[in-house]
Order: C-alpha cells, then structure tokens, then sequence
C-alpha cells in the first residue's frame, strides 16, 4: 500500500498552530532575562571597585617599600620624623611619614646587639569618603665600632709595626 505524496505532507491553514513563541512568551522571556541580568552588573561594578581600590593598595605598598629603603639605603638613618607627599599621574596622592627611633630592647642588650634603630613608614591616601593607610617596618643595625683590643704584645712581636683592626657588625 502506497501512500501518496498529498497524504504525507499536510496543508496548513492561516489559523493552525505555529511551532514558533508568541509576542507574550518573548516579553515574558525578556523579563526573566532582565531581573536575572541587573545583579550580574551590580556584581561586576563591585567587582570593578574593589580591583580599583586593591591596585591603589598594591600602589601604596610598593611606595612604602621604596621610600622604606630610600630611608635604610643610608649606612645610619638619622633618628626623627620625616613626612612629605607624592603625587601620581592619575591624579591620586599618597601621603607618606616616617619614624626613626631606637629600639634597643633588654633581649637584644643581653645579645650584645646594640645599636637597633626601627624604621617606620606610613602611606595613606583617600578612598572615597575614607583615608585607607599602608605601613612597612624593618629593624636596622646601627655598626657599632669596638675600641681596639690592647696590641701591645704584637706591637713589640712586630718590631714596632703598629697594627689596628675595625669590625663591623
């Protein structure tokens, strides 16, 4: 038995149902789409604040670092407070302050290390309506300069050849 070629395809008549979606079912669709979609962009404005705010920090961080050796590159950082500011090209400006104090603790006296000087340094800048703050610390190791021991056996053993030493620590 044959089917003929009229029976297997059908005609369609203007009002017979479309396989397609209705103007309601695409409105529908689209505010689904839009009340899912404005958190996602309130996320990724936060997302753009806060890498914002984190590179000012990184920035801050390594300015703190680089006025900290700027201070520690001088064989004896003079005791006192210094501060001053810097401006970046992006129209940001950092603050910075710095304490050099004697920081010989009863431990370190006991140890025979003497001379310890703690280097302080403080960046601060605006945030938004807050000021955020950076510090870096470190110790530094004043050389101190031993009295010569008493040369006298060498001086005579030497032949009258004077012979000094200087240790730093």
């Amino acid at each position: 038995m044959t089917i003929s070629y009229f029976h297997r395809t059908r005609r369609r008549t203007p009002f017979a149902k479309s396989p397609g979606f209705t103007f309601l079912e695409v409105l529908i669709a689209l505010c689904i789409l839009l009340i899912a979609l404005v958190p996602l962009i309130q996320l990724h404005v936060t997302s753009i604040r806060l890498i914002d705010s984190s590179s000012r920090a990184a920035r801050a961080t390594l300015l703190a670092n680089a006025k900290l050796a700027e201070i520690t590159a001088t064989e004896i950082p003079e005791l006192g407070r210094a501060n001053g500011r810097i401006e970046e090209s992006r129209g940001l400006t950092f603050h910075w302050r710095s304490i050099v104090e004697k920081a010989d603790p009863p431990e370190l006296a006991e140890a025979a290390l003497l001379g310890i000087r703690h280097v302080h340094v403080e960046m601060s800048w605006r945030e938004g309506s807050q000021d955020a703050t950076v510090s870096a610390d470190t110790f530094v190791r004043i050389p101190v300069q031993k009295k010569p021991k008493d040369t006298n056996d060498r001086n005579e053993r030497d032949s009258g050849k004077t012979i000094t030493s200087r240790s730093r620590l």
